[in-house]
């Protein structure tokens, strides 16, 4: 469906079972006096209870497409395609078309839509205690709640979170938390409102190898209780093998490579998803042994000439083919997509 006139939104729908349909999603980032092509393209589903993983490196536009979905995108961003969002009383929204700072898209925030994110120390006030701040989040989306019941309810979900003694770390500031208490204080403050919908962009990064697996797996139980899906986005690859139902790999703004879980680590077919498997260190590998390496860095994503993005850093690159268009993404097998010439040859 189209939008009629500027300002007025047309009715849209998303296949039965889907939650999010993000179709042809560009997002370009005006610095100075030139313009960055952040995301290309990008589509994508996602179903209710889903978790999608969206991994590539740093500057491969992963967070920029998250924060889109979320609208917090910086005002320097300007963006076209569609993001189709189903409420929960099944309205379907292109929240492209949404006013960022509007009352519409602040009432999604929250109760329908939630983000994680990697530094929790960033999402608290050193201000106010952790239990103000939590129970702030129902006190705005939900004003007919007293400030006793919201307290009751911030209790419970620091109970659920695991965060131990929450009756005394209601009443703590942030520096009183470790990094792993605070993350599940940020969890908890997103889950509050019960999305249906959770983006977790690097949710782990901060902390270490102990504390991730405990959060991991807490992430894990509280989606399976309440239903939601979960666009996780990481550039740890044993990550996504533990949470994720379905990968998109990502690539100078475009995804190069779509399947389940099995197909992108059981049978990977683009050179660049090769790449991030190869260079996974292994249990047995010798101390001799050098870790694979991908050459080179992502491109500065300005002036982009036509191909395929990985092409200068593709050892398998087809001389006068991988440079000469762009490259369409091709069905490999069932459900499993690929962005590369070989792919295109053999279609």
């Amino acid at each position: 469906m189209r939008r009629n006139k500027k300002n007025q939104t047309a009715e849209y729908t998303v296949a039965d079972g889907n939650i999010l349909e993000v179709k042809d999603l560009r997002v370009n980032i005006k610095v100075d006096d030139y313009e960055l092509n952040a995301v290309r393209g990008v589509s994508f589903s996602m179903k209710k209870g889903e978790t999608l993983g969206l991994v590539g490196e740093s500057g491969c536009g992963k967070s920029v497409t998250s924060k889109e979905i979320m609208g917090i995108n910086p005002k320097n961003c300007s963006s076209t395609g569609q993001v189709l969002f189903r409420t929960k009383s099944g309205k379907v929204l292109n929240l492209l078309e949404l006013d960022k700072e509007g009352e519409t898209y602040r009432g999604i925030r929250g109760t329908e839509m939630a983000m994680i994110f990697q530094e929790p120390m960033t999402a608290f006030s050193p201000l106010y205690t952790i239990g103000n701040q939590l129970a702030e989040i129902i006190l705005i989306h939900e004003p007919k709640t007293t400030k006793a019941q919201a307290r009751e309810r911030v209790l419970e979900m620091l109970r659920k979170v695991g965060i131990a003694n929450p009756e005394k770390r209601i009443d703590q500031y942030p520096h009183e938390f470790s990094g792993g208490m605070l993350q599940r204080a940020l969890i908890a403050m997103m889950l509050l409102c019960r999305p249906d919908f959770l983006v977790a962009d690097e949710p782990t990064t901060a902390l270490d190898v102990t504390i991730q697996a405990q959060i991991l797996e807490l992430m894990k139980q509280l989606q399976k209780e309440f239903g939601m899906s979960i666009l996780f986005i990481t550039h740890d690859l044993g990550t996504v093998a533990n949470m994720c139902d379905n990968v998109a790999v990502m690539y100078l703004g475009q995804i190069v490579e779509y399947g389940t879980v099995h197909q992108i680590f059981h049978n990977p077919s683009h050179p660049y998803t090769k790449g991030l498997l190869k260079s996974l260190p292994k249990m047995d590998t010798s101390r001799e042994e050098e870790l694979y390496v991908i050459h080179g860095t992502v491109p500065l994503a300005v002036n982009l000439k036509p191909g395929c993005g990985f092409c200068d850093r593709c050892p398998e690159r087809v001389a006068g083919e991988c440079d000469s268009h762009d490259i369409g993404i091709t069905e490999a097998e069932a459900g499993h997509y690929v962005r590369c010439v070989r792919m295109e040859r053999k279609g």
